[in-house]
């Protein structure tokens, strides 16, 4: 070889070199395959999952290993990859990954919250609870079905007129200031009805179920509101009868978190469903008690007879939330 065709091949070789040592590397997120990619948009899908009607905590990733994890996930564990980059932006866990549910932790304004974790299996929680039983439903703690968090909830088998778990405790409500938030996840052991029953009541405790008292249930096959009996009520979806479209509705088999405010001096009542206002039971003109009483179970109208149980249920002087 002359010495021309040396200095060719040299220079030929440097070039191969510098592009194998650059590489694509570094110019998408999540490199190597896109594995970190995968694994942000597998657990995106987890999020979605649980809009209405449930608090699954993970979704199967696909991902990077090392990736960073996505909005609210703990772990960014996945199931390929060797250096992911950057997840999706609301995903959950991937594979390997794990959600912490803390609902009873401490927050603004929190009075009152209980996971029944305490609570002995097959009882009735003790004070500030009570059951109330017209008929022969029973209420008891469970450990026999997943709870929202920890192992134990609230079943309540809803037979007869009245299965209720009864909260009352004077150094909680009423609230000097007539305001306060209710917050509780909610599991349904079979989809919601097209009758009219309740499975939530605030009232007062000396005059259980009279006055202005509050009433959340379901009607139509969706969440509905009455607050002093029928002549004032409220679906999901007010414009149901002429649109004929579902208003908000709980899944069966999962947990779904309710939260309502009470404020009787503004005469406002609202209610939330996993994060989110439900605009038609918001109402700012009716007037109602500074409730002392919530009661949680099943209070049957239309039947059939039904299977809910409770979990994290709290009281605050602040929006508590679903985290």
């Amino acid at each position: 070889m002359n010495e021309r065709s040396r200095v060719v091949s040299a220079v030929l070789l440097a070039s191969l070199l510098a592009c194998s040592a650059s590489g694509p590397s570094g110019s998408v997120p999540g490199n190597q395959g896109g594995a970190g990619a995968a694994g942000g948009s597998a657990g995106n899908a987890g999020s979605s999952a649980t809009s209405v009607g449930g608090s699954s905590t993970s979704a199967t990733g696909g991902g990077g290993a090392a990736g960073t994890p996505a909005a609210g996930a703990t772990s960014a564990a996945g199931v390929g990859g060797s250096s992911g980059g950057s997840g999706d932006s609301t995903g959950g866990a991937g594979a390997g990954g794990s959600t912490t549910k803390t609902p009873c932790s401490a927050r603004p304004g929190l009075l009152f919250c209980d996971d029944f974790e305490s609570a002995a299996v097959g009882s009735v929680p003790a004070a500030p609870w009570a059951a109330g039983l017209n008929g022969d439903g029973t209420v008891a703690v469970d450990s026999s079905v997943p709870a929202h968090s920890g192992v134990k909830s609230v079943h309540v088998h809803g037979s007869g007129y009245q299965t209720l778990l009864a909260y009352h405790d004077p150094a909680i409500l009423p609230q000097i200031g007539g305001k306060f938030y209710v917050r509780a996840f909610v599991r349904f052991g079979e989809a919601m009805t097209g009758g009219h029953n309740t499975f939530v009541i605030a009232d007062t405790f000396a005059a259980p179920g009279a006055g202005n008292t509050l009433r959340l249930g379901e009607m139509n096959s969706m969440l509905m509101m009455t607050v002093g009996g029928d002549a004032h009520g409220y679906l999901s979806n007010q414009n149901y009868y002429n649109d004929h479209l579902p208003g908000v509705a709980f899944a069966a088999q999962a947990y779904t978190c309710l939260e309502l405010l009470l404020d009787a001096p503004n005469t406002t009542i609202d209610v939330w469903v996993e994060g989110k206002e439900v605009p038609d039971l918001h109402v700012t003109n009716l007037a109602h008690e500074n409730y002392d009483a919530i009661r949680f179970g099943f209070e049957k109208y239309a039947g059939p007879v039904a299977d809910l149980w409770f979990d994290d249920i709290a009281i605050g002087t602040q929006a508590i939330g679903c985290d």
